[in-house]
């Protein structure tokens, strides 16, 4: 592949990016850390017309706090968010999930904007966008729209987002005194590679006890999305969080999530790990609450 077999444009602004979005007739692509563009176009899959090179739009890069509301700009990097003083303090298992994307050039390099556009089932953002109740803001030359993360995605590399939108906002709400949270994850190689499974949590906590009054599970690489695991969620209300509730929360989860066998883990070693990789971390938020409390 040589460079001069890439066409790009770089707009100065979402507004001529916008303009280019609607007004060009050949098919275009979005670049914005380009992280996966390469191996994508070795492996002849994404092959546009056009790059559109996102670099100068310096307008899509932010991290910052309205009222109640985290806001983040799509070309925000992971280190970024890794480094960030309010997102560790309101979004920690965001942090946790970024900190799990790559080698530290790739977390330099590679965006959030990039890693939800994408749409891969196995990314390590979109689990813990889930479970921060995430909504996703497109724009287009029409104007701006709303949509929850969760209605985001609608297959592997698929997205609501039309031709001419673009991802302009990702934001959350701030979460309680109460609130924990975390990522983990299971590769072939720790940091960097593509998740075998992975899964974030949020658990809203009852001051004093074990119990819990709310909470998010969500799991990538087990379906062709990721999947938020509601009937795990309504668990996490029924008392105390004791050894043999989280037992049964993790085979509750062996049923709910829905992974294929493939060249990396089978379907069934898919289910026995995001099991244990949820009762794990239920057991780390409950050692981290303890913590808390003391």
């Amino acid at each position: 592949m040589l460079v001069s077999e890439i066409d790009m444009l770089s707009p100065r602004s979402l507004k001529e990016c916008l303009f280019i979005l609607e007004n060009e007739k050949s098919s275009l692509r979005l670049l914005a850390g380009g992280t996966d563009a390469v191996v994508r176009m070795k492996e002849g899959k994404w092959r546009p017309d056009y790059w559109v090179n996102l670099k100068h739009v310096d307008e899509l890069r932010f991290i910052t706090i309205q009222k109640d509301e985290i806001q983040i700009g799509p070309l925000t990097t992971h280190s970024e968010i890794i480094n960030s003083p309010l997102l560790q303090a309101h979004a920690d298992v965001l942090v946790q999930a970024c900190q799990e994307i790559g080698a530290t050039q790739m977390q330099n390099i590679g965006t959030i904007g990039g890693n939800i556009a994408t749409a891969s089932p196995a990314g390590d953002t979109i689990p813990a966008l889930y479970a921060l109740g995430a909504v996703i803001e497109l724009t287009s030359l029409s104007g701006k729209r709303m949509i929850n993360v969760e209605d985001f995605f609608i297959g592997p590399g698929k997205t609501a987002a039309q031709p001419n939108e673009i991802i302009s906002k990702i934001a959350f709400n701030v979460r309680g005194k109460n609130d924990i949270g975390i990522f983990q994850k299971l590769g072939p190689r720790k940091a960097q590679s593509i998740s075998i499974v992975n899964a974030a949590v949020t658990l809203s906590m009852k001051q004093g006890t074990k119990e819990c009054t709310g909470g998010r599970i969500a799991f990538g690489s087990v379906g062709p999305t990721v999947i938020r695991a509601k009937k795990c969620e309504a668990m996490l209300t029924l008392g105390p969080l004791t050894d043999e509730m989280i037992a049964n929360i993790g085979r509750v989860a062996w049923k709910e999530v829905m992974p294929i066998s493939d060249i990396r883990a089978s379907a069934s070693y898919r289910r026995d790990m995001a099991s244990a990789l949820l009762e794990r971390g239920l057991y780390r938020l409950l050692k981290r609450w303890a913590e808390h409390e003391e």
